[in-house]
């Protein structure tokens, strides 16, 4: 009589039809933990399916410690989002050893788990190229001090309660895009942008939410040369800023400065390279003031605007369309117009079916 056969006797590319048809990933970590060549098999099925790994509570802690021991090669991204609580040394050690291709790690941190993920980032800190930090209880920020070691890192972002811990951002001198954005909307914390960005020569995109941009006493960079993208969200700023030439993209939302028209003025003169622009200026850009930015940004294309205390009229919008015209606005590649305003919305279009050439214009309203 013949020897039984098994489910284990099936050729690898048999196992991983058989893991395909199991739904969810448990079944299948399960499955993969019966016998060493279901291991394999999981392996060869799962390819790049944990290039992103997220520590999830859908599979138990030796379940995970398998995934990361047979796949954590192949892992690029790890997300810790706080969804389950067995965030420990030994899973620690596991991602340490065997997660060597590892680039980039999201967390949300609590006080409780602080101490463990500071761990962690001293002892990857050569590895990471991106970061992202997410602080969801009031706590002394001071893991920056850890981040603040990581020379290599190219993004950064860092949200919560932000204290001056955030200076140590300034030593991270190969950083390409930075976010920092401060959660309590009631609390602006003083930030010393300038000093911090005067040694990131290689900054192309910054983002900074609800904070105050406070004036720099020390000798900092007058010019954010290579700078593409800036966004400045619910911020208080002293200080004028840096030029920009090189600016693609600007996002200002609500950004209070004392120097009345220096919003519009920092637009003009880092304009001539601008392709998206999302203005909710405070004070509202006026009518004449509306027509400059237009003229001093040849090359947008993307508005985002809520046209307020903007008297519109036949004449006015003909302004506009000879503008974008000699813009060399085309209806091929219209002129995108983004009204965050029903009403405005509303007459602007009412006008423009109207105007000549207003085929240069691609009319929308924005969701409220």
């Amino acid at each position: 009589m013949d020897n039984p056969r098994s489910i284990i006797d099936l050729p690898v590319e048999v196992l991983d039809l058989i893991f395909t048809h199991l739904i969810y990933m448990n079944y299948k970590v399960e499955l993969a933990k019966v016998h060493e060549k279901l291991t394999k098999a999981f392996v060869y099925h799962s390819k790049n399916e944990f290039r992103r790994l997220k520590v999830t509570p859908w599979l138990s802690n030796e379940s995970f410690l398998l995934v990361i021991q047979e796949c954590g090669h192949t892992t690029e991204e790890l997300v810790f989002d706080r969804s389950c609580d067995f965030w420990n040394d030994i899973l620690i050690e596991a991602v340490t050893k065997y997660c060597t291709n590892l680039k980039s790690f999201t967390a949300v941190l609590y006080r409780s788990d602080s101490d463990q993920i500071c761990s962690f980032l001293r002892k990857i800190n050569k590895l990471l190229l991106s970061l992202s930090l997410e602080q969801r209880s009031r706590f002394p920020f001071e893991i920056l001090k850890v981040v603040g070691e990581m020379t290599q890192l190219k993004e950064l972002s860092v949200k919560g309660y932000i204290d001056e811990n955030v200076n140590e951002i300034q030593k991270l001198v190969a950083l390409e895009k930075l976010n920092i954005e401060q959660h309590y909307y009631l609390d602006k914390p003083d930030v010393n942008i300038l000093r911090i960005c005067s040694s990131l020569s290689n900054l192309r995109k910054l983002t900074i939410n609800n904070v105050h941009i406070i004036s720099c006493e020390e000798p900092h960079s007058k010019m954010w040369a290579d700078l593409e993208t800036l966004k400045l969200i619910i911020c208080a700023l002293t200080p004028e800023l840096p030029d920009c030439p090189n600016l693609k993209v600007l996002d200002i939302h609500y950004l209070r400065n004392s120097n009345e028209g220096y919003i519009l003025k920092f637009i003009l003169k880092n304009g001539r390279n601008l392709k998206t622009l999302y203005e909710r200026c405070h004070p509202p850009i006026d009518a004449n003031g509306f027509l400059q930015l237009l003229r001093g940004c040849p090359n947008l294309r993307y508005l985002y605007t809520p046209l307020e205390y903007i008297k519109l009229y036949a004449a006015y919008l003909s302004t506009i369309v000879e503008i974008l015209r000699e813009n060399k606005v085309t209806p091929e590649n219209p002129f995108e117009l983004v009204v965050c305003r029903r009403i405005k919305w509303k007459w602007f279009r009412r006008l423009l079916r109207r105007t000549p050439n207003a085929e240069l214009i691609s009319l929308y309203l924005a969701e409220e």
